[in-house]
């Protein structure tokens, strides 16, 4: 996946809002939020309208989510950018109603963004709703906002589903803030209903450039999380190795619940040999806390 010697790392949230659609603070307040917190990138994903935006310190990805239909479910797909070419000028809006439109709509799109599924569980999907599709990049693993305030934010069942299923999605983890609390008592980032800071992504890309960012972001080179960090996950001679910051467990997870586990205090490392895996392994790491990282699966 990656090692420590390899590349820049880069932490991002690709999924949040602002006045311009249902946020609560405008673009720069919420741009400025996120560089004082030592982000490098954001994608500004309000709903169904494109916008492109600058702020110097921070890379810029554009984007929307969109609210569309698949058969008869409802569903928000974040796009994200892939390049400077845009099919859409900004301020544009998007009203997609039906399964058909949004076939055409994602065929049209797909060449030049990167589509994810968002928070499944606070859509009330199920994976069979999506399992014909084929156009999805990743999927948020880990939808703090929906997290932090419903407790229907952590999406790891619905992502293995879809692994062991044969889709190569990659897992994200984001924000999806909208900051909709009381932001006259100060710093809004500061309240405890802030629904900021708490999922993101973390890419290894070769340089600080949007467009280094989605390279890595297509081809897996990041992991998501709540707070840990991985600093290396590997597989070598059927044995997974991965490295993070101090944790209380540490679980390999496989296709047909193949697990391996170490569960202690402090634990930075461990090594185990693959029990059966023969398609992919992927490791959660937990502290104390319970927060979470989430590698991308490694391929066999």
């Amino acid at each position: 996946m990656f090692t420590e010697n390899e590349g820049l790392w880069l932490k991002g949230n690709l999924h949040g809002h602002s006045t311009v659609s249902d946020g609560e603070l405008p673009p720069q307040k919420v741009f400025e939020g996120y560089l004082k917190r030592g982000y490098d990138f954001f994608s500004l994903t309000d709903h169904n309208i494109y916008t492109r935006y600058e702020c110097e310190g921070l890379i810029l990805i554009p984007g929307f989510e969109l609210t569309c239909y698949i058969q008869d479910k409802r569903v928000h797909l974040n796009l994200l950018q892939k390049g400077t070419k845009s099919l859409y000028e900004h301020g544009q809006r998007f009203l997609v109603e039906t399964h058909d439109q949004t076939m055409a709509f994602l065929k049209k799109a797909q060449a030049d963004y990167l589509i994810m599924l968002n928070h499944p569980d606070w859509s009330l999907l199920q994976y069979r709703d999506v399992e014909a599709m084929d156009c999805f990049f990743g999927m948020e693993v880990f939808n703090y906002g929906s997290e932090w305030q419903d407790r229907v934010g952590e999406s790891s069942h619905f992502w293995d589903a879809a692994l062991m299923d044969g889709k190569r999605w990659w897992g994200v983890a984001t924000d999806d803030n909208h900051n909709g609390y009381p932001t006259s008592l100060g710093w809004p980032f500061d309240h405890v209903e802030s629904d900021s800071f708490g999922g993101w992504v973390m890419v290894k890309a070769e340089n600080r450039s949007s467009e280094a960012i989605i390279v890595a972001l297509e081809k897996g080179s990041f992991y998501a999380t709540g707070g840990p960090e991985i600093y290396d996950f590997s597989v070598q001679d059927g044995v997974a190795h991965v490295a993070c910051s101090p944790v209380n467990r540490i679980i390999f997870k496989g296709e047909r619940r193949n697990y391996a586990r170490r569960i202690g205090s402090g634990l930075t490392e461990f090594s185990a040999a693959l029990r059966g895996n023969k398609e992919y392994v992927r490791v959660e790491c937990i502290d104390a806390q319970g927060k979470v990282a989430y590698s991308n699966p490694l391929y066999l």
